[in-house]
């Protein structure tokens, strides 16, 4: 089997329904299908794998986490978009170095929330 997926901070399209919590669910609906053999081609980087991809999921989980909590304590979408340390251990994988990057990842998953 071959899946396909950002192995790096997903483009999300708000403009046509799309949301944090739906590419959650995506991606636990994937695993639901994949073993420790199949092989995952990612749109960005090397070829992956099941463990890989739970990886993935733990990354939108936990980034989802830290944005939900910013807008519970009050934060606006520019504060939230510009705290870098809601995305920090990603960034220093070098999650944010692409297209979707820190900045643009932490303002798609505020107003995905907000939403």
């Amino acid at each position: 089997m071959t899946l396909f997926f950002n192995a790096r901070y997903p483009y999300i399209d708000i403009n046509s329904g799309g949301s944090i919590n739906g590419y959650i669910n995506a991606v636990k609906s994937g695993l639901m299908v994949v073993d420790n053999d199949t092989k995952i081609i990612p749109g960005h980087g090397n070829l992956s794998n099941k463990a890989e991809y739970l990886t993935f999921l733990n990354m939108l989980e936990t980034v989802k986490a830290a944005v939900l909590k910013e807008i519970e304590n009050g934060k606006t979408e520019d504060e939230v978009s510009e705290n870098t340390s809601l995305t920090k251990t990603y960034d220093d994988l070098g999650y944010g170095d692409h297209f979707i990057n820190s900045k643009k990842m932490r303002r798609t998953v505020y107003q995905s929330l907000k939403n």
